[in-house]
């Protein structure tokens, strides 16, 4: 053990001077970690003298602080949290070659002989929830937030492609979330911009369908999302990118919704292929598989929703938030030690 505290910046992931902990919880639990292993977290703003750092994404002041600190390589952590496409500039090599250490929820990232895997952290399991199947709204359900982007491999487009396309069932999918139904302009021009820094990675054909569209079923932002997915017997979750496994599938889940799921391969990230109904990203895909849900009695959907609940439960422990980011903190402390 060290004999006096170590300073550490731990930014936040929007590249605030100070990572917002709660006063419970996973990050409570994170933070604990830390100072049990005698580290001080800094709370100004950036200019200080510290002694490592945790970057949680992108921050160029972050990395002004640390040189200006003398910090080497092996005091400077990269956590990451979203894909290239949403975050670029984490993963510009000039940006990425100032840390020793870099944790990823997905090997798909980055690659490299300091780049190591953690699971992306989710709520803690419910009870089960599926007494009251029968009684649920019959209309699939979507919890997600409207953004845009120009990049290959997003996949906003095909949620709003999705949406619109479910107008034909019978039963319409509702949908919850933000930055839904009003006239994006900021967000595109914004979108636009990050895509003429960025090229390389492409311009995805159908970024901007249905943008100035408004979707009838909209129901704006739910303040509790594990209730209001328990409302509905089928939850569909489209991942915002297919090289990762957010919270998304894990909500769904935990709502005891019989969940349809477009994301990238399922036991690519240990997880059976049975937790969910796993199609291609294509919308015409996606609506075939609602349609014929749509026909089957309660029995046969509390059958499916059965067997996703047990691999559900067999596979959650190794994602739940509080071991998650425990074991990421204990991980981080280590590195920051040697």
């Amino acid at each position: 053990m060290k004999s006096q505290l170590m300073r550490i910046r731990v930014t936040g992931q929007s590249g605030e001077p100070v990572f917002p902990f709660s006063e419970s919880g996973p990050w409570k639990a994170f933070e604990n970690i830390l100072k049990l292993n005698k580290y001080q977290m800094q709370k100004g703003n950036f200019g200080e003298k510290i002694d490592g750092l945790i970057c949680n994404g992108f921050s160029s002041d972050a990395i002004k602080e640390a040189k200006a600190s003398g910090l080497p390589k092996n005091k400077m952590i990269l956590v990451l949290w979203e894909p290239p496409i949403i975050n670029p500039k984490a993963y510009l090599k000039k940006y990425t070659d100032h840390f020793g250490v870099i944790y990823s929820p997905s090997k798909k990232w980055l690659k490299g002989n300091n780049v190591y895997y953690f699971k992306y952290p989710v709520d803690k399991i419910k009870a089960y929830q599926t007494r009251n199947f029968k009684t649920r709204l019959n209309n699939p359900i979507v919890m997600q937030n409207n953004k845009i982007n120009f990049f290959v491999g997003e996949k906003y487009s095909l949620r709003r492609s999705v949406l619109f396309e479910s107008l034909l069932l019978h039963y319409p999918i509702f949908l919850y979330g933000g930055g839904w139904n009003r006239v994006p302009i900021p967000e595109a021009l914004k979108a636009f911009i990050r895509y003429t820094q960025f090229r390389k990675h492409g311009l995805s054909r159908n970024c901007l369908a249905h943008i100035f569209s408004k979707y009838p079923y909209y129901k704006g932002v739910a303040l509790n999302k594990n209730r209001k997915l328990s409302e509905h017997k089928i939850c569909v979750v489209i991942e915002n990118h297919n090289s990762y496994v957010s919270e998304k599938l894990f909500d769904a889940l935990n709502a005891g919704c019989l969940t349809v799921y477009i994301g990238p391969k399922l036991s690519d990230f240990g997880l059976s292929s049975n937790i969910a109904i796993q199609i291609s990203s294509s919308s015409n895909s996606i609506i075939k598989v609602l349609r014929k849900l749509s026909i089957l009695d309660d029995s046969d959907l509390l059958k499916i929703v059965a067997i996703q609940q047990k691999h559900f439960r067999n596979d959650f422990k190794d994602w739940q938030n509080n071991f998650v980011l425990s074991n990421l903190a204990s991980s981080i402390s280590t590195d920051l030690n040697k």
